[in-house]
């Protein structure tokens, strides 16, 4: 099982190169992979979350969402837009090269929930 310290790790990962994206001039072609990156991100925060507080360690996002549900309920509804969206990212093209706005509530999205689980004991 993935420790604590490897979500962190994963976490800080995509944080580096979702900024990295953000700040290209070519920021809006790779719109795509900046939600995906949120995404990611924010399913390493949760399972990190999960695996410190409970010693729980979702095996797949069927797993993870009902334990997102059941533990998290204030982030459910945030964490399963990212989740779509990130599934729409990666298999339909070009979803998002033309939204700025949405990618950029997307993002507001991620922040959420790492901030909601910054608060928690």
């Amino acid at each position: 099982m993935p420790t604590k310290r490897v979500h962190q790790d994963k976490q800080s990962i995509a944080q580096l190169a979702l900024s990295d994206l953000q700040g290209s001039k070519n920021s809006t072609r790779h719109a795509d992979w900046i939600v995906t990156l949120a995404f990611y991100k924010a399913l390493h925060v949760v399972d990190s979350y999960l695996a410190r507080k409970f010693n729980i360690h979702p095996y797949g996002h069927i797993d993870r969402k009902k334990e997102v549900q059941q533990h998290l309920q204030n982030i459910h509804g945030p964490y399963s837009a990212l989740h779509q969206a990130s599934i729409r990212a990666r298999y339909e093209d070009f979803t998002y090269q033309n939204k700025p706005q949405e990618v950029t509530n997307l993002l507001n999205k991620s922040t959420q929930i790492e901030n909601h689980i910054n608060t928690l004991p």
